[in-house]
């Protein structure tokens, strides 16, 4: 099975195991009747898949969690039964990182396991990556969500000589996520 470096992953996924994710990605927003618009605002695509989101003033390597109960209305002290919260001492890149992360497990869920009512996992590694592969999926997930395979590829297309800087800026993220999915794409 073929593998390939993908910038700053401790793991290494194939082309295809790459592929079946991506393919989890539009199944997913295909199923739920999202179509995504670039730059991505995963804060409303997460709203708009009924998330409570909000910044919280986690402790030490926490980053993110995400925790949905769908045998009640709403949790307590919140407007849904679903949420995620991002560390809100982070910068603006990394908060769309985490949300996309946990909203990525939530995906990962619900593509399973449709029926699946309770989903609840929290991000605590908050330098690099994590060695959990379910972690790192995550991560590709998430990077997928927020820098689209096909857009990408059609915008590298039609830009010869296309740099980091610029896929950073159309894409509204951070020149390293950009970097890595110009890697990984």
């Amino acid at each position: 099975m073929e593998r390939i470096q993908v910038y700053l992953m401790s793991l290494h996924f194939s082309k295809k195991e790459m592929q079946e994710m991506e393919e989890l990605i539009a199944a997913f927003l295909k199923a739920m009747n999202i179509e995504l618009s670039i730059p991505v605002d995963i804060f409303k695509v997460a709203t708009d898949l009924g998330f409570d989101v909000r910044g919280a003033e986690f402790q030490e390597q926490l980053e993110g969690l995400i925790a949905v109960n769908e045998h009640i209305d709403k949790a307590d002290g919140f407007d849904s039964n679903k949420i995620i919260a991002y560390n809100c001492f982070k910068d603006i890149n990394t908060k769309k990182f985490i949300v996309a992360h946990e909203l990525a497990h939530y995906i990962s869920a619900k593509t399973n396991a449709y029926d699946k009512k309770i989903v609840v996992a929290s991000r605590d590694h908050a330098d690099g990556y994590s060695d959990d592969r379910v972690e790192q999926e995550m991560d590709y997930i998430a990077a997928s969500l927020l820098i689209p395979k096909d857009d990408l590829q059609q915008f590298m297309k039609s830009n010869a000589n296309v740099e980091i800087s610029q896929v950073a800026e159309r894409y509204n993220v951070s020149e390293e996520m950009a970097k890595r999915r110009m890697t990984e794409v």
